[in-house]
């Protein structure tokens, strides 16, 4: 009789861990590192997670260029079902979730070649909250004008939003539409602070959904980027702001932000988008609470000391390890076997 054990529960199954992640050169070479390290990490950190039956997400786009991960982590995905053999291990999945327009890259025969790896979870214009009056035909997306990056911005924001929740997708020529089910856990490491294209910056944006949804957040801020800024901030005493966390900076730092911020007065807003300034608010008021209960906050399964240094290390094999323990202490995945 084959064990049960080698088979996922269903409440494993619905566990999906996501990855907010970027490059940022100079923050990773200031380390020693480049981005192969960043790579390994991503690998490192994926692997048990996907052996122990839940499954990745990663709203990453499909442009096969060296510093987008889309491709890794099809290949890690792919090499774990190779592996599981017929060991009877149910391997998880990644589930790519990608906003107009970037999903038009996404060709029958791209996600033909990855189906048994990935699922692609388109977010439409429609989605996000515009009407139909203002949404753009497809042939306009790599316009430049106000109204293509607005619409670009807006349903950047209802992807990271969408993703923390319960899906459901209708398939043509299947009678039950098929659940995606939502991410009930993010590990966030690099991103850009400023020069990004939506109304936040990504891991910002990313952070602030998963802690609304009371979901375990996992912060790697020895690697730089956007992720060392919001974990500075979380590690601070008192009540200061960092100037990162307010809208004059943001301002200042990225000019993209303007041009939305000026559409955002022009265009109709969906109703669910709130403010940058109240996106902020609302971050910075998460940052206060974690600094009075910092494990509590970010739900890390972790101790005080240890979520500390989870949001310091730049040691990949620490990082991994912290991760790991977080996940496995917070019900995201299963004990490992001794």
């Amino acid at each position: 009789m084959t064990s049960v054990s080698k088979y996922r529960s269903t409440a494993i199954a619905d566990n999906v861990v996501a990855f907010s992640i970027s490059y940022q050169r100079e923050n990773m070479l200031a380390r020693g590192m480049g981005l192969e390290h960043l790579r390994e990490l991503l690998v490192r950190l994926a692997r048990p997670i996907l052996r122990q039956g839940a499954s990745l997400a990663y709203g990453g786009n499909w442009k096969d260029t060296e510093d987008n991960f889309v491709f890794p982590l099809l290949r890690v995905v792919s090499a774990e079902q190779e592996d599981s053999g017929d060991s009877g291990l149910q391997i998880g999945k990644l589930y790519n979730h990608s906003p107009w327009p970037w999903y038009l890259d996404i060709t029958p025969k791209i996600e033909a070649q990855w189906i048994n790896c990935c699922r692609v979870v388109r977010i439409t214009q429609r989605m996000a909250g515009l009407s139909d009056a203002d949404i753009l035909p497809d042939a306009s997306a790599d316009q430049a004008d106000a109204r293509t990056l607005f619409n670009k911005a807006i349903t950047l924001s209802a992807m990271r939003r969408l993703m923390m929740q319960e899906m459901w997708i209708d398939n043509p020529d299947v009678p039950q539409p098929e659940r995606i089910p939502p991410v009930t856990a993010r590990i966030l490491l690099g991103g850009k602070a400023d020069s990004y294209a939506g109304f936040l910056p990504g891991i910002f944006e990313e952070a602030l959904v998963t802690l609304q949804s009371e979901c375990p957040v996992y912060i790697l801020g020895g690697f730089g980027g956007a992720a060392e800024v919001l974990a500075n901030a979380l590690l601070a005493s008192g009540d200061e702001r960092p100037r990162e966390l307010t809208l004059d900076w943001h301002r200042a730092n990225n000019p993209a932000l303007v041009t939305l911020l000026d559409g955002a007065r022009k265009f109709a807003v969906p109703t669910h988008l709130a403010s940058v300034e109240n996106s902020l608010d609302a971050l910075f008021g998460f940052v206060l609470k974690a600094r009075a209960d910092l494990p509590g906050t970010l739900r890390t399964g972790l101790s005080d000391p240890e979520t500390r240094e989870l949001l310091r290390t730049s040691n990949i094999a620490n990082a991994v390890h912290l991760v790991r323990a977080g996940l496995m202490n917070s019900k995201k995945l299963p004990q490992l076997p001794a």
